[in-house]
């Protein structure tokens, strides 16, 4: 069952004013929860922010130290190369003197017996 009301025009214009208040407070109410809501989820992306960038800092620390420690390993793994090469160039040159010298060597003992061998020639 419905029943109907009828009201006059000045009480429909005051539904109307009472209604467009409740609107009002209702947004107002809206703006300080929405703007409550905001602050909090500021704060906590701002703590993860702040923490963020603390871990940021320690590991740039890590970072700088770990290399302050390896530049003196890596000084002397160079100068430890650098000697590594001078060795291997100066087997190099040896071992190609080597072979001048062998080479020479095998020349002469060659021409001497040349030499040997027309000798014989000769005296027989």
């Amino acid at each position: 069952m419905c029943r109907q009301v009828f009201l006059k025009y000045h009480h429909v214009e005051r539904l109307n004013v009472a209604v467009g208040e409740f609107a009002r407070r209702v947004t107002t109410c809206q703006k300080f929860a929405r703007r409550f809501v905001a602050q909090r989820q500021y704060a906590v992306m701002k703590q993860k922010a702040k923490k963020c960038e603390e871990d940021m800092r320690q590991m740039s620390n890590i970072v700088r130290q770990l290399t302050d420690d390896l530049k003196p390993r890596q000084k002397k793994l160079q100068d430890e190369d650098a000697r590594n090469e001078e060795e291997r160039r100066r087997a190099e040159q040896k071992s190609k003197e080597d072979e001048k010298r062998t080479a020479e060597e095998k020349k002469k003992k060659s021409e001497e017996k040349h030499k040997q061998q027309e000798n014989n020639a000769v005296v027989c």
